[in-house]
């Protein structure tokens, strides 16, 4: 097996180690991290990510009472328009057939919309669905507020992941005119510990540190980043990104709260940076070396240094390097 990359300061000494640490995945992830995930062209991807049993009942349409489908609330629906109604295969409003929904509206943004109330606030879910017609508009699928949500204008199978914020999964169209048929509509939550892989305890850090990830690849929708303050559980720091925005947040005691959402493009194998300095709460986060948010994280809990993971929710998303050090 090769020895793992490292830098030059980095050495052991009767069971401490000198940093900064530089982590190449070259074949020797094994050797840094507890596990579970792997390494294809000098990059580390998650590969142990485990979700839960289907949460949308009747996502499929197959069951209709009248011209609604079971299980789910209609809101705004006014006789043909706007209106959810069931159609066939390759079909718009009027269209003829079973078994798929389709929502329509003339001239009213934001209704018909379709809701479960099925999510748990403070859970990451997986979402998937196909959406088969597009004539007009835009269709939003996700919860009410804005945890885990996209946007969708085109046909295909769409796939996202996020933290939910609200316990009403929803589909709803954000523009009008709107025409649009859906089907196969999936939620399953994600098993929180298989989206993380942990550095191995040597690697702990005293206060004062910085955590350097280079993002190779993320799926638009999902998330990838770093987690530290890592107890085991449900106390952390996490920074991530997904696709079209950096965000930073907390865990205390298992409830999340949002620190800072910014507006932020992925270039490949830039440095996305967490700096913890020495006596202050205040943490720094940079991208491309330019700081993006300067959050405060004074929670007992969370500022104990104890651990830190890499992070992400979809199996391609890509982490080419990590650099680890005292500020």
């Amino acid at each position: 097996m090769r020895a793992p990359f490292l830098s030059r300061s980095h050495r052991r000494r009767r069971g401490k180690v000198d940093y900064p640490i530089e982590i190449e995945f070259d074949g020797d992830e094994v050797d840094f991290f507890d596990g579970g995930w792997s390494e294809s062209g000098g990059n580390v991807l998650n590969d142990q990510l485990a979700v839960g049993s289907e949460l949308v009942v009747n996502g499929d349409f197959t069951n209709w009472t009248g011209d609604n489908p079971n299980n789910w609330v209609i809101i705004g629906e006014v006789g043909a328009d706007p209106e959810v109604s069931e159609v066939g295969t390759g079909q718009g409003h009027g269209g003829g057939g079973n078994g798929l929904a389709n929502l329509f509206a003339s001239a009213e943004n934001t209704q018909p919309r379709m809701r479960q109330m099925i999510l748990i606030v403070g859970t990451w879910v997986q979402i998937t669905i196909d959406i088969d017609t597009f004539t007009a508009g835009t269709l939003k699928v996700g919860d009410i507020i804005a945890g885990v949500n996209q946007d969708y204008t085109t046909i295909g199978s769409k796939f996202q992941t996020g933290l939910v914020d609200n316990d009403e999964f929803q589909l709803r169209p954000v523009l009008a005119p709107s025409d649009v048929t859906v089907d196969n509509v999936s939620v399953k939550l994600i098993t929180l510990t298989s989206i993380f892989n942990v550095l191995k305890s040597q690697f702990g850090l005293s206060d004062g540190f910085f955590i350097d990830i280079y993002i190779n690849v993320v799926t638009a929708g999902t998330q990838v980043g770093v987690i530290w303050n890592y107890d085991g559980s449900n106390n952390f720091g996490m920074a991530y990104m997904d696709g079209v925005s950096l965000k930073v947040d907390k865990n205390v005691a298992g409830t999340y709260s949002s620190l800072a959402t910014v507006a932020q493009a992925v270039t490949q194998d830039q440095i996305l940076r967490i700096e913890n300095p020495v006596g202050t709460n205040v943490i720094t986060v940079k991208y491309n070396g330019v700081s993006k948010a300067t959050p405060t994280i004074a929670d007992a809990s969370v500022i104990g240094n104890k651990g830190i993971a890499l992070f992400s929710t979809e199996a391609n998303n890509a982490i080419s390097k990590v650099a680890i050090g005292k500020l």
